[in-house]
């Protein structure tokens, strides 16, 4: 645990959350600990740290985040108060996001390794770094899908306006 339990409640041993972070705390700044920003940050002298550094730290290699909480608030209980709290939500989805991402990355790294070591298993890291395999196949799905609609649209347009060029050839109106 980075600070003893107390840290964590207030005087009514009520558990601390938005008052835990700088950028979240009301007035009184007194209680802060952490910032949600990049990096430790230093404000009227007082040193804030980035619980996002430790955050993509620790939870790449634990995506329950259960070993995070009980490391940096000896807790469960705790960290699901703060993760549950309105203004946190979206702040934990964009870290949880890239928390995703770090670890598809980490995965790719190993299987260019894997292929460059000309194991056993290098042709078919090989074929998966050819096929984009770490690309995500519904996104990938979406966005085919999105160009052959708008392909069609097109097409679409394309015909009526042959159609309607046709049809005044002919004298007829169409609507």
């Amino acid at each position: 645990m980075m600070f003893p339990k107390e840290t964590y409640f207030n005087g009514s041993n009520k558990r601390k959350t938005r008052s835990l972070f700088y950028e979240l705390a009301s007035d009184q700044k007194e209680d802060c600990i952490f910032t949600i920003k990049e990096d430790d940050t230093v404000i009227n002298g007082k040193k804030y740290i980035s619980l996002k550094k430790i955050y993509l730290d620790l939870v790449a290699n634990d995506p329950t985040e259960y070993e995070f909480s009980r490391k940096v608030f000896g807790s469960w209980e705790i960290w699901e108060a703060i993760y549950k709290q309105r203004d946190f939500k979206v702040i934990i989805e964009k870290w949880r996001s890239e928390v995703a991402i770090k670890i598809k990355s980490e995965a790719i790294r190993s299987i260019a390794e894997e292929m460059r070591s000309g194991g056993r298993s290098s042709f078919s890291a090989a074929k998966l770094l050819l096929d984009k395999g770490w690309i995500d196949k519904e996104t990938f799905d979406s966005k085919t899908k999105k160009k052959q609609k708008e392909k069609e649209e097109e097409e679409n347009k394309e015909a009526r306006s042959l159609l309607l060029s046709d049809a005044e050839r002919l004298g007829l109106r169409l609507n």
